[in-house]
């Protein structure tokens, strides 16, 4: 990924994910849903939902520099843009089913970030293969870990003796 396309492809992204999106041209369609495929992209577009503070160049540099640094660790997700990002990934998908496989693990990683479990299972019972965004997210299901701000109490019954 040079420079140039990392950025506009952060741009174009991060302008889909407002409460009220632009009208979105066949090229911004096929540049998104190539980026899909791209792992370095998928991953730009995934700590876009992680950590909305990071503008277009801050997210094409983290992907440029293997998403490395300071602060990757933080967790602060935005309800708005993971209601925006889920409209258009199935937006996405519907208009390029090649992606759907990539579609499915941002949309799977959404739903743990929103502490939404009913999402969470459906997307983890699909019969889809397992991909590394799948496991975590349901390790961290079944575990009850989820991020700051989400409450999703646990009930465990003691095992009779």
């Amino acid at each position: 990924m040079d420079t140039d396309s990392g950025t506009i492809i952060a741009h174009e992204w991060l302008a889909r994910l407002t409460d009220t999106p632009s009208w979105a041209n066949e090229l911004t369609v096929r540049r998104l849903g190539d980026a899909l495929r791209d792992p370095g992209m998928r991953d730009m577009m995934a700590l876009s939902l992680m950590d909305p503070t990071l503008d277009a160049g801050e997210l094409a540099e983290r992907a440029r520099n293997g998403m490395s640094g300071p602060g990757m660790l933080a967790v602060r997700p935005d309800r708005s843009r993971l209601v925006a990002a889920r409209r258009e990934l199935t937006a996405m998908g519907e208009r390029d089913p090649g992606c759907m496989p990539a579609v499915a693990m941002l949309c799977t990683l959404i739903f743990w970030l929103a502490g939404d479990r009913k999402g969470l299972d459906e997307m983890l019972s699909r019969p889809i293969p397992d991909d590394a965004c799948r496991i975590v997210t349901r390790w961290a299901r079944d575990h009850g870990l989820w991020p700051a701000g989400v409450i999703a109490p646990r009930v465990y019954k003691v095992p009779a003796i």
